[in-house]
C-alpha cells in the first residue's frame, strides 16, 4: 500500500478513525514528523523576522507560489500568477495534499488538506501563511502599492507579445493613471485656492501680475 498517496486523499475531505489508528497512515497524513516540521519553521521564521513587512510577505508570497510551481510541475515559479484560484492551475486532492505537506515541512505549521479550497489563491494563502507565523502585517500604505506595482511588473514581464491580456492590462493601466493624474491636479488647484482665500487684495493682485507676466 502507498500510504504516501492513499490515506491523505482518502482523509482530504473527511478524517478517517480507521487510519488514524495506522501508523504508516497516521505518518503520512501529517506529512512529516512533528519534530522535524518544527524545526525547520523555526529556521524559516528565524530567517525572514528581522525583514521588512514588505519583504517578509514577498518571501511567504514567493514561498507558497514555489511550493506551487513544483506540485504541478512548472518550470518557474512566475507561471503561479498570485491571484489565480487554485483550481484554475489545476488542483485536485493530490496535489492539494502535496502543497500542504510542503508548506507544512517548510515553515512547521499543521495546514489542513483543505487548504486550497479555504485561501482559493496563492495570495491568499501566503496572506494566511504570514499573518499565522508573523502576526498580522503592519505595511505602510506606500510600500504596500509599491510593492504590489513590483509584483505586476514581474507578472506582465511574463506576458508573451500575443498575449491578448496584454491590451486590456494596458488600459486599465492608463486609467489608473489617468485618474492619479486628475488627482494630482485636483490636490493642486485646491492647494492654490487655499492661498487666494487666505491672501490680502494687494497679494492677490501681485499674483494675477505674475500669472500674467506683467510687473
Amino acid at each position: 500500500m502507498e500510504w504516501e498517496r492513499f490515506a491523505p486523499a482518502f482523509t482530504s475531505a473527511r478524517p478517517s478513525p480507521l487510519l488514524e489508528d495506522l501508523p504508516e497512515a497516521a505518518e503520512a497524513v501529517g506529512g512529516v514528523s512533528t519534530e522535524a516540521s518544527e524545526d525547520k519553521g523555526q529556521s524559516f521564521v528565524d530567517r525572514f523576522a528581522g525583514v521588512s513587512p514588505v519583504e517578509r510577505s514577498q518571501a511567504v508570497l514567493d514561498l507558497v507560489r514555489g511550493h506551487t510551481a513544483a506540485v504541478l510541475g512548472f518550470r518557474e515559479m512566475k507561471a503561479v500568477e498570485p491571484v489565480r484560484a487554485f483550481r484554475d492551475l489545476g488542483f485536485d486532492s493530490l496535489t492539494a495534499v502535496e502543497l500542504r505537506n510542503g508548506l507544512n515541512a517548510e515553515t512547521g505549521m499543521r495546514l489542513p488538506a483543505t487548504l486550497v479550497f479555504d485561501y482559493p489563491t496563492p495570495q491568499l494563502l501566503a496572506a494566511h501563511v504570514h499573518d499565522t507565523l508573523f502576526g498580522a502585517a503592519d505595511v505602510e500604505p506606500e510600500a504596500a502599492v509599491l510593492a504590489d506595482l513590483d509584483r505586476l511588473a514581474g507578472a506582465i514581464s511574463g506576458f508573451s507579445p500575443e498575449n491578448a491580456a496584454r491590451g486590456l492590462v494596458e488600459a486599465r493601466l492608463r486609467s489608473i493613471l489617468s485618474e492619479l493624474g486628475g488627482a494630482a491636479e485636483a490636490d493642486a488647484k485646491s492647494a492654490v485656492s487655499q492661498q487666494l482665500d487666505a491672501a490680502s487684495d494687494d497679494e492677490i493682485f501681485d499674483f494675477i501680475n505674475q500669472e500674467l507676466g506683467r510687473s
